[in-house]
């Protein structure tokens, strides 16, 4: 009976740590900038919006508050589906750029084959590449807008880089035991869905914000803290268009200690404007800087944003 017992335990501790993950794909977007060519400058996840039998995939950005669809590029599909042009409500309301924006509520969200059930989705007012109408109804992928940590919130995300996947749970008792004894966590910040997390850096620790939207840049922070850790020479220039304006970005080979926990991260460039033109952001945040992918392309991050923990496996 008492081998009985502890078998029965057993099998109950590998069916709590073995369960199934339900697999998100995402797809690399790659593309030019400043003459050079990134193959991976965005995550493109495939989502369906109130069963809508279309093509459609948004851009994983946790740099971001709010999901959002882009207006402009959505409109035609709400002219022709009336029902979902019905729920866009005029109380739910979220602000981005300084501008009022409104909502579409309860709808049916799905990314991948995972359902995310009703959400109140925001509809962001003039902006998004407009569909031209002979391409509506073609099978070609449509981009239509953003997906923010709003989503996530309460849940655990794990964004497997290496395999192109992201998958969420509910809680760690939900994770393969391999993800809880191979990951290295650490305890983080969270204002208003965005999340920073600590790196030591010079045996100092700084906080960063984590920005999924942000995968030219490892690093990016200020002028004085990028020569403060990286080579005197420059190694890299890009000039990359923000909000409509272009600003030149210069990198150097970190030659300073950065660690997360006890990883070394100093495989990478970091960057920063000669203008400083984010400094101000980076100190209203009260951060050291933005952490981007590429730090983690080798690697699985799992963000446990119910006990707010940073994990690398």
């Amino acid at each position: 009976m008492k081998y009985i017992v502890i078998l029965l335990f057993f099998f109950i501790d590998l069916s709590l740590f073995g369960q199934e993950l339900q697999w998100i794909p995402f797809k690399w977007e790659g593309g030019e900038v400043s003459g050079k060519h990134f193959d991976k400058l965005a995550m493109k996840i495939p989502v369906t919006i109130d069963g809508l039998p279309y093509n459609y995939d948004m851009q994983l950005d946790l740099g971001a508050v709010n999901t959002t669809i882009y207006q402009n590029t959505f409109q035609e599909y709400l002219e022709m589906n009336p029902e979902i042009k019905s729920k866009i409500d005029t109380t739910l309301q979220f602000t981005i750029q300084g501008k009022k924006n409104f909502k579409l509520k309860d709808i049916d969200l799905k990314l991948g084959e995972v359902s995310f059930g009703k959400r109140n989705i925001g509809l962001f007012k003039d902006f998004g590449k407009e569909i031209l109408k002979d391409s509506l109804l073609t099978k070609t992928v449509k981009h239509i807008g953003t997906i923010a940590p709003d989503l996530f919130q309460e849940k655990i995300l794990i964004i497997d880089f290496p395999n192109k996947r992201i998958a969420i749970v509910n809680d760690k008792i939900n994770l393969p035991h391999s993800f809880l004894a191979e990951t290295q966590f650490e305890p983080f910040k969270n204002e208003n869905g965005r999340i920073k997390i600590p790196l030591n850096i010079q045996g100092k620790e700084e906080l960063l914000m984590f920005d999924t939207g942000s995968s030219i840049f490892p690093l990016g922070t200020t002028k004085a803290n990028a020569v403060n850790i990286g080579e005197m020479q420059i190694s890299d220039t890009l000039q990359v268009n923000s909000w409509g304006d272009k600003i030149t970005f210069y990198g150097r080979r970190i030659e300073k200690d950065v660690r997360f926990g006890n990883r070394i991260l100093n495989e990478a460039l970091v960057y920063a404007d000669e203008n400083n033109v984010f400094k101000e952001f980076y100190d209203s945040e009260q951060i050291w800087g933005i952490v981007g992918n590429a730090f983690f392309w080798n690697h699985t991050v799992i963000i446990d944003y119910k006990n707010k923990l940073f994990g690398i496996k």
